[in-house]
Parts: C-alpha cells; sequence; structure tokens
C-alpha cells in the first residue's frame, strides 16, 4: 500500500462523512464476466473486443459507452448499440448469478467505514440489473443509504456525475466523500469530483503508474484494516470523529 502525500490529504480535505464505492472489480470479482461476455457478443458481431480489453480501455464505463467505443475503434457497421448493450447485460447477470464471488476484504471494508460512522453508498457504471444482481446474491441493499447507477446520468465514468449526484443525494458536499475504485476510470471520475480516492486496482493494473492520482493505493481490500484511516479520513490523530448525524 502506499500514500501519495498524506499531509496534502488532511489539509485539503475536511473529515469525510461518506465512503462512496464501486462495484465492479472492487466489492465483487466481476470483471472476468464483463471481459467474457464482451468478448463473445462482440465474436457473433465478426470483432475481436480482446486487445482493447487488455489494455482495459473500458473498465468503469458504462456498457453503452464501451459499446459504442468498441464499434467507433473497430469500425463495426450495423450494430444496434443498444441491443448489444442489453445481450451483454443480460450475460453478465447470469454470470453473477450462477456464481460471483466478493472480493477478499469486501464485507470487512464495508463493517469499517460505517463503524468509522460514514454513510456507505454505491456508484457504479454498471446498469441496475447488474447492480441488483450483484445486491441480491450477497444482501447487500441493506448496507448502503443510496446506490446509484450512472446509467442515470448524462455520462459515465470518467465523468464525475455519479460520484457527485451521491455526494448530493446523501447530503454531503463533495470534499467530505472517500472513494473506493479499483479502474483509473473511477479514480479520474472521483478526483475530478474533488473526491479523497482509495485505488485497489486488480493485479494486472497495480503497474501503472497513472494510479499515482490516488491518496492511497491498496493490493487489496484487506490491507484497509491497516491504514491509518484518521490521517486519510481527515480526523486528528487522537480526536473524536466529528458527529455524523
Amino acid at each position: 500500500m502506499a500514500f501519495v502525500d498524506e499531509a496534502t490529504v488532511v489539509a485539503h480535505h475536511p473529515a469525510a462523512r461518506a465512503a462512496i464505492f464501486d462495484m465492479d472489480g472492487l466489492l465483487v470479482d466481476t470483471e472476468p464476466f464483463w471481459r467474457d461476455v464482451e468478448a463473445g457478443v462482440f465474436d457473433a458481431l465478426g470483432a475481436d473486443v480482446r486487445p482493447l480489453l487488455a489494455h482495459g480501455l473500458t473498465a468503469g464505463m458504462r456498457v453503452d459507452e464501451a459499446v459504442a467505443f468498441f464499434r467507433a475503434r473497430l469500425g463495426i457497421a450495423g450494430a444496434d448499440d443498444a441491443a448489444v448493450g442489453a445481450r451483454i447485460v443480460a450475460g453478465v447477470v447470469a454470470a453473477i448469478e450462477g456464481g460471483a464471488e466478493l472480493k477478499p476484504g469486501a464485507v470487512e471494508a464495508l463493517d469499517l467505514l460505517e463503524g468509522r460512522g460514514l454513510a456507505l453508498a454505491l456508484a457504479s457504471g454498471s446498469a441496475m440489473a447488474v447492480i441488483d444482481a450483484v445486491l441480491d446474491r450477497f444482501s447487500l441493499h441493506s448496507r448502503f443509504r443510496f446506490v446509484a447507477t450512472a446509467l442515470d446520468d448524462p455520462l459515465g465514468k470518467p465523468n464525475p456525475a455519479v460520484f457527485l449526484r451521491t455526494a448530493a443525494s446523501l447530503g454531503v458536499e463533495p470534499a467530505e466523500c472517500v472513494v473506493l475504485e479499483d479502474s483509473l476510470n473511477g479514480c479520474v471520475a472521483a478526483k475530478a469530483a474533488r473526491m479523497r480516492v482509495i485505488a485497489v486496482p486488480e493485479a494486472h493494473n497495480r503497474a501503472d503508474g497513472r494510479f499515482v492520482l490516488a491518496d492511497l493505493r491498496l493490493d487489496s481490500l484487506v490491507e484497509l484494516a491497516s491504514v491509518d484511516l484518521d490521517r486519510l479520513l481527515g480526523v486528528p490523530v487522537g480526536g473524536e470523529l466529528a458527529d455524523r448525524s
């Protein structure tokens, strides 16, 4: 794990009042499902998206934006983006229901930040059908005060809209939020929203130097328990947490 600049985190942010979690690749190991399903759907259209998937260019994107990106990059003609997106969503939902697993430390991270008095929210680029499939499978609906899909915003990540809307729904300022993300697009979105960011990149992305923009980088959510959370959340060492009501 690595802090980028511990002093800057405290100096430029008030005490955190909310923790906003991404979902795919952070709380639940669904990224392989997305890659496999997208590859299969585009294979049927005569296009190989695997080289683009390997670079993580669409990680954290909404499905409609990812489909449009693939079509534009590969020159796919005659495809109905909405129908392609619907097939991808249906395939991912089926895969989740058939065997999704939580990432190590996911529940403990929720417990830890909730125990610090932070309001918990989920802000995902996935369609609500995918979000509900995950929350239903692991009985997580009650853990979040607000759940948002970026499909309800004009643009998805790396645009900050979903994070700003989530903060507003929780009744907190963006600077009072800490975001937990696995994707670079998500980290960029959170920083654009003026929020603190904990990045937990997947193993194949950990060497990407662009994650330096995060305030804290972890290899796994398991490591969150050993972080100096008072410093990260803007609480003076030895002090009391601010009233979260």
